[in-house]
């Protein structure tokens, strides 16, 4: 029989489709982990801006607010 007649099968088409479609559940299964990733651990330039401002403001407070010694501290060494 030649090429054209009913008998011969071409399973060329059938991998193509066999390909595309696991290419496209391995898409979807890396789309899923990363929108699970992203909830999981990300979050926006602007929530760690704003967080980053807010430690700024704290540390700055902190340090305006720290009292320094009066006088250099006593020795401990009882030799002296």
């Amino acid at each position: 029989m030649d090429s054209k007649g009913k008998n011969i099968v071409d399973f060329g088409e059938a991998r193509k489709n066999l390909k595309k479609k696991k290419k496209a559940d391995q898409r979807s299964t890396k789309e899923q982990q990363a929108a699970e990733n992203r909830v999981k651990f990300g979050r926006t330039k602007a929530e760690k801006n704003r967080a980053k401002q807010s430690k700024d403001r704290e540390n700055q407070l902190h340090e305006a607010t720290k009292l320094e010694p009066t006088s250099p501290p006593s020795s401990q060494d009882p030799t002296e």
